[in-house]
């Protein structure tokens, strides 16, 4: 009886430390994936625009999408301001009517970078305002702001089909 007490105390522990790993592991994860940056935006443009996220769409482009993201209609203009390489990212927040627009560059997962624009009169984004808008981060723009969001994953595609991480933001 004492080694069946043993194996069935060894399994127990056993067990107790693989749910505790796997917790840990989901806790974790989505803190170190396209939901963490877009947090980072968020602080970003709270930080700089103090512009109000509630409703607003953030777009993750890994950067092994990052050639997909530069055909895109949306999204290339936007990329076509820093070059691709290894690590590279970035993450977008449309207003709902997309007459606005924040782009946060991220290298390595550390934001280096960001641009916000508004459409003209014609209701487009004009290039040239997304390269004269380009600001580096500083680490006022990175404090956090206090503001608490939700976040709902909506499914999201390039115009050429390659899919997205995306995020409604709603103010909690």
């Amino acid at each position: 009886m004492g080694m069946k007490f043993k194996i069935a105390v060894t399994l127990i522990l056993a067990a107790l430390v693989v749910s505790g790993f796997a917790a840990a592991q989901s806790q974790s994860g989505p803190e170190n994936g396209p939901l963490a940056l877009v947090k980072i935006a968020i602080n970003v443009v709270s930080n700089t625009k103090h512009q109000n996220v509630d409703g607003h769409l953030a777009i993750y482009i890994p950067p092994e999408k990052w050639a997909a993201g530069l055909k895109d209609g949306d999204l290339g203009q936007f990329l076509k301001l820093k070059e691709q390489k290894p690590g590279r990212g970035a993450v977008f927040i449309f207003s709902a009517s997309k007459d606005t627009a924040v782009a946060v560059y991220f290298d390595g997962g550390v934001p280096f970078g960001m641009t916000a624009v508004k459409a003209g009169s014609n209701g487009k984004i004009d290039p040239g305002d997304i390269s004269a808008a380009y600001k580096a981060i500083t680490n006022e723009m990175l404090k956090a702001t206090g503001k608490e969001f939700s976040f709902e994953a909506v499914p999201i595609n390039t115009d050429d089909g390659d899919s997205l991480a995306a995020y409604l933001i709603a103010k909690k």
